[in-house]
């Protein structure tokens, strides 16, 4: 990669990366992408596909209160217009629903068209995608100015030098030691529901070159798997997602609730890393069952009956016909029998009503963390005290602050944030 330096160097070819990319690119800017792995896509090509954030600011802030207010406007105002360019690609998409995770607006997108799509216009374009290629550090000049970055590649390590270089790796999810220093020492055991490429590359490279963490964020995006199970593989991704979860009821080891299950799967799978073994028991009846358990979670969703599938995959599953039977398999797992007796007394007559009763034990996992690099509204990747770093942003899950404890976006995150990030660093928003 010798010649003259980039516009733009990307760290990771994810939904972040390859849409920055893809940007760049329609600007006339020289790219270049570095992937990890040996295809792009990262988590995002292993997604169900589905483009959704908040409807508007307001509920963006009703959800999550603790993200940072600039991060979130920048998400919802962005989400419309990047909707948009998608549907100019020529790239499917469905026609919009209401009501994502209880309160988002989302559509369907084709999710591996829409990356080999990205992909395109970047060499097309007449830029370079990097497979194989993992960023290990920035380069800096005297004043602290990134102007490019060093990448081991399958031909040794070579300093690629550019105006900028972002970040959008992915997340740290992948490192035991990441999560469990920044989520919490039960973290490090939890199931990883994502690429596993994305160990916390663009958090060590922005930490190195002094960028910031944002503080005090130990949230992160997952939903509940069935337990025992000490692996989980891709294929297992969505089809053992308790997505219904929001109608059980869900009690810890000691036999009682500690959670609004009504929040939604992905709030309950945070609150369960933090109780007694990191296991909860999740109880329902025939009712939720056959029409939510056994039935597409979201508009265009996969069809398939999840407590078979957490059975079939060697989960801990109780179909039982009175509660005394339920109560005996939680018993079995662990449970304090008589003080889910009393819980089931309290809380259970409107939610166990018809026969056969359910019990599955679940355990959380993880797809990306909600911390990440301390960044402005344009990724520009900010130091300790709130000043950017002239020629480094980040993107995607590398990316901290928007969310915290609720979730409010996945992909959106990387088709809204890599461009803006993008045009940023190029200088050529106004022109797009």
């Amino acid at each position: 990669m010798s010649g003259e330096p980039a516009d733009l160097l990307i760290i990771g070819a994810g939904m972040a990366g390859l849409a920055a990319g893809a940007r760049s690119a329609e600007a006339g800017a020289r790219v270049i992408v570095a992937e990890k792995g040996s295809t792009v896509g990262g988590s995002a090509a292993m997604a169900a596909g589905i483009l959704w954030t908040a409807p508007d600011f307001p509920t963006a802030r009703a959800v999550a209160p603790a993200g940072d207010p600039h991060l979130g406007r920048a998400l919802v105002d962005g989400f419309g217009p990047a909707v948009e360019w998608v549907r100019a690609m020529g790239v499917t998409l469905s026609e919009p629903w209401t009501g994502q995770f209880g309160f988002g607006v989302g559509c369907r997108v084709d999710i591996r068209a829409l990356l080999a799509t990205l992909r395109d216009r970047i060499e097309h374009g007449g830029g370079t995608v990097l497979l194989q290629a993992a960023g290990r550090k920035v380069l800096q000049a005297r004043d602290g100015a990134v102007n490019g970055a060093r990448v081991v590649t399958p031909d040794g390590d070579e300093e690629m030098r550019a105006g900028a270089v972002l970040l959008a790796t992915g997340g740290f999810q992948g490192s035991a030691e990441m999560v469990a220093t920044i989520i919490g020492p039960a973290a490090r055991n939890m199931l990883v529901r994502s690429n596993a490429n994305s160990t916390g590359d663009g958090l060590r490279i922005g930490r190195a070159a002094g960028g910031a963490l944002t503080p005090g964020n130990d949230g992160f995006y997952g939903h509940l798997l069935p337990s025992p199970l000490a692996e989980l593989r891709p294929d297992q991704y969505l089809p053992l997602t308790q997505y219904y979860s929001n109608r059980c009821l869900l009690v810890n080891l000691e036999g009682k609730r500690f959670t609004d299950e009504s929040l939604g799967d992905d709030v309950s799978n945070q609150a369960v890393l933090r109780q007694p073994g990191s296991r909860a028991i999740l109880l329902c009846d025939e009712d939720v069952h056959l029409n939510f358990a056994a039935s597409a979670p979201y508009p265009h969703g996969q069809v398939l009956d999840r407590i078979d599938a957490a059975e079939r995959a060697g989960g801990h599953v109780a179909r039982v016909h009175t509660i005394g039977a339920l109560i005996g398999a939680a018993e079995a797992w662990g449970v304090q029998g008589a003080s889910l007796r009393q819980t089931l007394a309290d809380r259970g007559a409107g939610h166990l009503k018809r026969a056969p009763f359910y019990a599955v034990e679940v355990q959380p996992s993880i797809t990306f963390p909600f911390a990440g690099l301390a960044v402005d509204g344009d990724g520009r990747v900010l130091d300790e005290t709130g000043r950017a770093i002239p020629g480094l942003f980040a993107a995607g899950a590398d990316a901290g602050g928007v969310q915290h404890r609720r979730y409010v976006g996945g992909l959106a995150l990387g088709l809204v944030f890599g461009p803006r990030a993008a045009e940023a660093a190029l200088g050529v928003r106004a022109s797009l």
